[in-house]
Parts: structure tokens; sequence; C-alpha cells
């Protein structure tokens, strides 16, 4: 059996309408992935349509029975990287948390929001190529290979590269902990007396 991508990237070479289609079907996924990767809305918008119009133009180059994911994000992330060349990210990452539900008490409910934040500021930090490569496996969860093909770096590469920005944002995780931990003790102690 033919896979949907293909069969859509084959009409879509011809029909409209069914690269309407093609960009229906990773519009969300796509935006999602820009937006963590530009850390902005307008931006990721802007850089999704952009792939998109970047897809269509080369979509008759596309090579037949090739996975069509790893091409798609191969060009967002080169568009994301240069974007991100021409522009570091100034907009804090606002995500919407599951409303609160019996179970959950207000105080996590703090907790996770501040460990979210912190999450996302400490990925924004990361260089653009251990964060794509963290968005792509653990966002939009392409295996090793479709990584490899995107990023074009051999598989061992890709595998040495996520470890790496695993590493990386774990550190700045810990980092951010670390400090927030300390800013917490230091408000507890006491005042220095003046006598």
């Amino acid at each position: 059996m033919v896979p949907v991508d293909d069969r859509l990237v084959e009409a879509a070479r011809e029909d409209p309408q069914a690269f309407a289609d093609l960009i229906r079907q990773h519009q969300d996924h796509l935006y999602n992935f820009l937006y963590r990767m530009t850390g902005n809305r307008e931006d990721a918008e802007d850089l999704a349509q952009e792939t998109f119009v970047r897809v269509f133009r080369a979509l008759h180059r596309f090579r037949a029975g090739s996975p069509f994911k790893p091409w798609l994000y191969k060009i967002a992330v080169n568009l994301a990287i240069n974007h991100y060349h021409a522009r570091k990210p100034t907009a804090p990452l606002l995500d919407e948390l599951p409303s609160g539900s019996t179970f959950t008490s207000p105080e996590l409910m703090a907790e996770l929001r501040e460990t979210q934040r912190d999450l996302r500021r400490a990925l924004l930090e990361l260089p653009e190529q251990y964060r794509a490569i963290l968005l792509l496996r653990h966002l939009n969860e392409l295996s090793y290979e479709d990584i490899a093909g995107t990023l074009e770096v051999p598989v061992r590469t890709a595998k040495v590269r996520l470890h790496r920005a695993r590493k990386m944002l774990q550190a700045r995780m810990f980092g951010a902990q670390k400090a927030s931990d300390h800013e917490l003790r230091e408000s507890e102690r006491p005042a220095p007396s003046l006598s």
C-alpha cells in the first residue's frame, strides 16, 4: 500500500487541491516545531508559510518514494536557522496548561508552570542545531534515520548530537533550578541587623 504522503505528493504536483491537503496534513506539527524553534508565534507562522512556498516550488524535484516528512523538516530547519542568525528569539513561549482538575493542587499547577517556563527558556538558549534535533525527536517524533536525513548527517552523528543536546538542556535546566533554589534560600535569610 502506498503511504498517504506519497499519494498526496504525487497528486500535489498537478493538483492545487491535493497540495492544500498536503499542507493541512502537516501544518499544525510544522507550526509547533517552528514555534519552539523561534519562540515567537508570528515568526513561526511566517516560517511555516515560507516552508510551504518552498515545498511547492521544489515539489517537482522531490524524489518519489523518499520520505516526505524529513524533506519538509529539512526545509523548515534551514529556514529557522537562517532566521535565528538574522534575529535572536525575543518573546517567551507561552503554552497553555491543561485546566486544573480536582486531583491537581494549585501549588502543583504553579510548579508545573514554572518548570515548563524554565524548560522553554532553556530550550531557546540552546544553539539552534541542538534545539532543532531535540524538537525533531521529541516533538515531531522523527526516527534517528529521518532526523539524519533531515539534517543531512549520518545516523550516528544524529544520535551523538541528540545526546549532547539532552545533556546541554539538562545542564541549563539544572542551572535554572539551582539559581532558583539559591534565590529562595537568600530570600529566607534573616536581614542583617544594622546595630
